[in-house]
């Protein structure tokens, strides 16, 4: 190391610029900011040789300790030019997903040659049992993947107070050690254990990892020669931890390099943009604010809650709800109920006051109040020729984002117009390197039906659907249809089904958009309607979850009536039928059939294996609803089954899936 290094390292003048980006839906993984200062002063402790815990360090490697001389200072301004404190929050469904759909958690990247950027989410790959806390790129990964440079680490991970456990808290030491070069002590893996690597740093011995500090002498690879389990790049979560000399060497080597413009961090103009050379200044809030639901009845409460952030202390806030809400003012600090006199969407504003100024946010038709009294459309087929029958549903784009359900003019089951719901990524690069589909969802919810001239064994609600994916294999498609029902207006809802894979995507992978025409394929869906959702105010949600392989899917004819959509039409086998509910709970299901003909018709039940499980006949009646109900206690064990009808030899099979 030159001269130049060792004097620069000795004054303490690396300073870093952070941004930390809180990614969050408003719960426990939108960490204080006092969490956020605690994990860069762990940062400043474990880079500084200022952790008192390195007593503890075996005494073979005391020698080795190295102070790195690195100082990590949150940003005091924005790429703005705008007083921040070093904390961005970003509320989006992208918390729960991190690498799991490739680094795309990483939005609102600031400028990384001014920055070094820190993304906070809930779950970083969307396998909370995955036992993954947070994951950076080496310099030369990231020199031209610049979109996803940075550190990303679940919340509990951050610090040790709030949502930070203590034993994790030197997590952002071990993986700003990547982002600075270091690879783990056994090699380029993420599994410990496996076999004897190294790190090629000299000072550090070839080790197989550890995942625990029960043996702080262990020599596995090369006795007698002592691993450095108590190292950061290690897995072991000591609680006495270190850098070696030669990660020392190879850090400062790496931030003095124009790789992954490194050298650009603690340059006088970084420094100087970023506002880090000066004493902190004190920020005006950044308004913001959320509800406990999004849907809701006239008359019925919503609970406001004030989420400014931005500034630790708040002093005041002022709200404007709208004429028509109750109370259509307030000036309460941190929660207000407010309740709605007439439907539609709302819009909301708040400002939030601090010591050093205001900030104002502004919501605009982000809450529909809905009206509590159902209408009577049994049997009426919604074919959305007309617009008015998509707009008064509640179409909720809770993310604001480009993945939504929309009117599409261009097609339909029955006509020229239907519900879509885009899940085709228009975007192009470098906008596409974040914020994919995965893990997003949206909603339609009809209005308020009556349902009380429909008995149980006699509701349906049916519909036909469209749609397609760029997925090549079954496993890889990730979109779901929930649809649901509600009879408190929204305070809860009760799953009607759950649809995925091959039971929403019917047209097969389609590479470029899928748009319908005259070859689509439709499919019908016919749902039994329980008897509790037959109420004089019953309420219907389609919530749909796309994934990064999404395409688009359609919805057209939709209705609810006495018989099953599927059912309706006799086909050219002279039969049709339908399997309802399916899949099946605990094997309780029923067979609805139309025929053209009096006859007996002879039932097979087989497994997957074609093994028969059951046979019977039954007498059917022709141009009428036939209800065949499977016995339950054939169905023994979950899985996947074949029911084939046969009548006067014409056959037909349908699979039932008994969950």
């Amino acid at each position: 190391m030159d001269l130049s290094k060792l004097e620069k390292n000795k004054r303490g003048q690396y300073i870093v610029p952070l941004v930390f980006h809180v990614i969050h839906n408003y719960g426990a993984e939108n960490i204080s900011d006092e969490q956020i200062y605690d994990a860069v002063r762990i940062l400043n402790r474990d880079y500084n040789k200022l952790n008192p815990d390195t007593a503890g360090i075996i005494p073979l490697y005391k020698p080795l300790i190295a102070n790195i001389g690195i100082e990590f200072r949150l940003a005091n301004k924005d790429p703005q030019g705008n007083c921040t404190n070093g904390i961005d929050r970003i509320n989006s469904y992208k918390s729960f997903v991190g690498n799991g759909d490739g680094n795309q958690s990483k939005l609102n990247q600031w400028n990384r040659s001014i920055y070094f950027n820190i993304w906070v989410v809930n779950d970083v790959d969307g396998d909370p049992s995955s036992g993954v806390l947070a994951f950076a790129l080496f310099p030369a990964s990231a020199h031209y993947a610049f979109y996803w440079d940075g550190v990303i680490v679940e919340a509990k991970s951050v610090g040790s107070i709030g949502t930070g456990q203590p034993f994790l808290s030197r997590t952002l030491s071990h993986e700003i050690g990547h982002s600075l070069n270091l690879s783990h002590l056994w090699g380029n893996t993420n599994q410990p254990k496996v076999a004897c690597g190294d790190d090629g740093v000299l000072d550090t011995p070839e080790t197989k990892g550890h995942d625990n500090c029960n043996i702080l002498y262990d020599s596995t690879c090369h006795p007698p020669i002592i691993e450095n389990i108590q190292n950061f790049m290690e897995y072991a979560f000591c609680t006495n931890q270190m850098f070696t000399l030669g990660q020392k060497d190879r850090m400062l080597d790496a931030i003095n390099s124009d790789i992954a413009q490194r050298k650009s961090l603690w340059s006088a103009n970084s420094l100087f943009s970023a506002g880090v050379d000066g004493p902190k200044m004190d920020c005006a809030p950044k308004a913001d604010f959320s509800t406990n639901k999004l849907f809701a009845c006239v008359g019925n409460p919503i609970t406001f809650t004030n989420r400014s952030w931005g500034d630790t202390t708040l002093t005041a806030a002022s709200w404007d709800f709208g004429a028509d809400a109750t109370p259509a003012n307030s000036t309460a600090l941190n929660t207000v109920q407010v309740s709605y006199s007439s439907s539609g969407w709302k819009s909301a504003n708040m400002t939030s006051s601090s010591n050093a100024g205001t900030g104002s946010k502004s919501k605009s038709d982000f809450i529909y109040i809905a009206e509590p009294v159902g209408k009577n459309v049994i049997g009426k087929i919604f074919h959305f020729e007309d617009e008015a029958e998509f707009t008064s549903w509640a179409n909720f784009n809770y993310f604001n984002n480009d993945f939504k359900w929309d009117y599409y003019t261009y097609g339909g089951y029955f006509g020229t117009k239907c519900i879509r719901y885009k899940a085709y990524d228009t975007r192009t690069f470098p906008d596409n390197t974040v914020g994919s589909a995965k893990g997003d969802y949206d909603e339609l919810i009809t209005e308020a039906y009556d349902l009380t001239s429909l008995s149980q064994g006699n509701a349906y609600l049916n519909f036909f659907s469209a749609g397609a994916t760029r997925a090549s294999i079954n496993a890889d498609i990730d979109d779901s249809l929930i649809v649901q029902y509600s009879t408190n207006c929204g305070n809860s809802w009760v799953n009607l089904a759950k649809l995925s894979k091959s039971q929403i995507i019917n047209n097969g992978k389609v590479t470029n958009e899928f748009f319908i025409d005259n070859t689509t394929t439709w499919a019908a869906k016919t749902f039994a309607l329980p008897a509790q959702a037959l109420t004089s105010n019953t309420f219907f949600k389609f919530r749909y979850r796309p994934g990064d392989l999404s395409n688009n899917f359609y919805i057209d004819n939709f209705e609810i009536n006495s018989t099953p959509v599927s059912v309706k039409n006799v086909n050219i086998q002279g039969y049709t039928f339908e399997l309802i509910p399916n899949p099946s709970i605990n094997g309780t299901s029923s067979i609805q059939l139309n025929t053209a003909e009096n006859a007996n018709a002879k039932i097979l039940v087989t497994n997957i294996l074609g093994e028969k499980i059951a046979t019977f006949e039954y007498k059917v009646i022709s141009n009428s609803l036939n209800n065949i109900e499977l016995p339950q206690q054939v169905f023994t064990k979950k899985g996947i089954y074949f029911v084939n009808i046969d009548i006067n030899g014409r056959k037909n099979t349908k699979k039932l899936i008994v969950q």
